[in-house]
């Protein structure tokens, strides 16, 4: 969006602009991918009358204080929105079927998934209380969300598009240490492998992180297993901090592909040559045998350019198969 100079408000209303710009910015820095990334978590709450707050430069976010569920008993008369029409999701259908013709291959569809919408229409700490106070009516949310709203949406991105095979969930706010594994297990888990059984296609999730806060870090890869399609993914700090190996391992063990993000913290920071240097041995590591994707995770607009040009050039450089 501040890379082609477009304010938020018509960037993320308008699927040419938003599209042309993407493939623009990914052509600037020689990505191998234009990687379709927008405000995912925002859409569904949006649709059900949710308000969003927009700043100068930045994608919106939802409006905190004005929250859809303050009160238990809103959840009576909250009402699904139209699939596919209300919102924004004309927009999304808009971007993909554009996506889908500059560049001649379909990306997977994407949506918010249960948990993650469920703290963004009651606000986080609610919801987190809710869990503990009064689960079953954490577990009404849930249900809601994901058999009114969720699948209904997912189900008329299909019905737009019915050669896409896959939905991938945004989810990243059930991650550690922000939740336990408890938390994952029951609030989240059950209601993406519900959304399998109500879309025809390969739901899953990627985007849980916090790898690093659990002493046994392949306990928690088993649970992303549950609710993977084939993709594992890891991203910094954990990978950092665990090294690339055991990432590499497990997808080897389960014939994964496997996806590693260098961190923002890296890219925005530097220097250079340790943004090389973590490039080369993410891929001496885990690139053997095939099936690795890198990204560059978090990119902002305050990211250097040059530090982007870097890493793309780190990995023309190290990520060649003899």
């Amino acid at each position: 969006m501040n890379w082609v100079g477009v304010p938020p408000d018509r960037f993320y209303s308008e699927a040419e602009t938003f599209v042309s710009g993407l493939i623009h910015t990914a052509e600037e820095f020689d990505f191998d991918i234009p990687s379709l990334g927008y405000d995912v978590y925002n859409i569904e709450a949006e649709a059900m009358g949710q308000p969003l707050h927009l700043t100068e430069g930045q994608a919106p976010v939802i409006d905190k204080d004005a929250i859809l569920l303050k009160e238990k008993v809103d959840l009576l008369h909250l009402r699904p929105p139209e699939a596919g029409l209300a919102g924004r999701m004309p927009f999304i259908l808009d971007v993909h079927r554009l996506y889908r013709e500059r560049l001649g291959f379909d990306p997977a569809f994407q949506f918010c998934a249960p948990f993650s919408l469920a703290t963004l229409v009651r606000g986080y700490v609610n919801f987190i209380q809710d869990i503990y106070a009064d689960p079953e009516f954490a577990h009404d949310i849930l249900i809601f969300l994901t058999e009114q709203v969720i699948a209904p949406w997912i189900r008329a991105q299909k019905r737009a598009f019915p050669g896409t095979m896959a939905a991938v969930g945004a989810d990243a706010l059930c991650s550690p240490p922000m939740v336990n594994s408890q938390i994952i297990e029951q609030f989240s888990i059950p209601y993406i492998l519900r959304l399998r059984e109500l879309c025809d296609l390969d739901v899953m999730v990627v985007n849980w992180w916090g790898d690093s806060h659990f002493e046994d870090v392949e306990w928690f890869l088993e649970l992303k297993l549950r609710v993977a399609c084939g993709v594992i993914r890891a991203q910094d700090p954990d990978v950092a901090r665990l090294g690339p190996r055991v990432f590499k391992e497990f997808a080897r063990k389960h014939a994964l592909t496997l996806e590693l993000g260098l961190g923002d913290v890296l890219l925005n920071q530097g220097p250079r040559e340790e943004i090389e240097e973590r490039i080369r041995y993410y891929i001496s590591e885990a690139a053997e045998g095939g099936r690795f994707i890198l990204y560059l995770a978090s990119i902002n607009s305050d990211t250097p350019p040059d530090h982007i040009r870097t890493a793309v050039a780190a990995v023309k450089e190290f990520g060649r198969y003899t």
